[in-house]
């Protein structure tokens, strides 16, 4: 009896079997698994990664992937492939496609110019037809005449005031030396010089300082006393510039003419300054030696006009 109880529990499968197939079960599931995870459609794969990248701004070739903001998936292989294929190797020069590729860049050229010849005469009729209204327009009675005025700015008409004003006072200068000029009698020895945006008063050094010396003689000094109170009403900025001929000087106070002519144009800034009240923020003093001369030094005539004072106003 007990021999038969063992022989129906030995029946069927061990029970290590089944412990066996689960782990079986579960290996086949995990490799299913796998196999469906490496089964991506590459194409799709490309274009998710590459969108990416350029969301990060990793990716940038030619600026094309700059306008995206990363909002959303953007598929670039088509382009990056179309940029790839369409980099064709390098032309042999003197081959048949380079001479074709010569021949379409000149046909080109041929049509670029035709196109701006047509631009050019278009310009040219237009410009004929201006001048020619203009003409027409000069040429017609005043009531027919275009007499439009043209209408200042605010801003435009401060400025001209102001420069108005400006050369209004030039001129009330310029006349009042010339009358101190024709008043004092040395019209030999001073003159007025209009440049370019600056107007030169030239003393002759003769009627300032003795030869080798800086300091101004007693008739120098009345002579800048009287001139210089035509300066009180200028507000223009004035240079003192000093000048000598080419004759060298060796003391001890003047090493060359560089010392003598800045030494001579600082003593009539401080007449200016001290006696005439000119405001010193408009004054300046320099010395040019012999080096700017306006005459030939071969001459006794000629040293002697390059001797001499330029008070330089600027206009502008």
């Amino acid at each position: 009896m007990a021999r038969k109880k063992i022989e129906e529990e030995s029946r069927g499968a061990p029970e290590w079997m089944t412990t066996y197939s689960d782990l079986v079960t579960l290996l086949l599931t995990f490799f299913i698994l796998l196999f469906s995870l490496s089964a991506i459609d590459a194409a799709k794969f490309e274009a998710i990664t590459s969108s990416l990248r350029s969301s990060f701004n990793v990716l940038n070739r030619s600026g094309m992937l700059n306008s995206n903001t990363g909002d959303a998936v953007v598929a670039i292989t088509n382009q990056t492939n179309a940029q790839e294929e369409a980099e064709e190797p390098p032309v042999e020069p003197g081959s048949k496609e380079h001479i074709e590729q010569l021949e379409g860049t000149i046909s080109e050229l041929r049509q670029e110019v035709e196109v701006l010849s047509v631009e050019l005469a278009e310009y040219q009729e237009l410009d004929a037809e201006a001048e020619a209204s203009a003409l027409a327009n000069a040429n017609a009675p005043d009531d027919a005449r275009d007499t439009t005025p043209y209408e200042m700015t605010e801003e435009e008409i401060i400025q001209k005031e102001i420069r108005d004003a400006r050369q209004q006072k030039l001129n009330n200068f310029k006349q009042d030396i010339l009358e101190e000029v024709d008043l004092l009698g040395i019209g030999g020895y001073v003159s007025i010089v209009s440049e370019e945006e600056r107007l030169v008063l030239r003393l002759n050094s003769q009627i300032l300082f003795d030869s080798g010396s800086a300091t101004l003689r007693q008739e120098g000094r009345d002579v800048m006393l009287s001139l210089g109170e035509s300066f009180q009403d200028l507000d223009h900025f004035i240079d003192v510039q000093g000048h000598t001929d080419n004759v060298p000087i060796r003391t001890s106070q003047f090493p060359s003419n560089w010392e003598l002519s800045t030494q001579r144009a600082t003593n009539v800034v401080r007449i200016l300054q001290d006696e005439c009240q000119v405001p010193p923020s408009r004054l300046r003093s320099t010395g040019f030696g012999e080096y700017q001369e306006i005459s030939d030094n071969a001459t006794p005539e000629g040293r002697q006009n390059n001797r001499r004072i330029d008070i330089v106003i600027t206009t502008n």
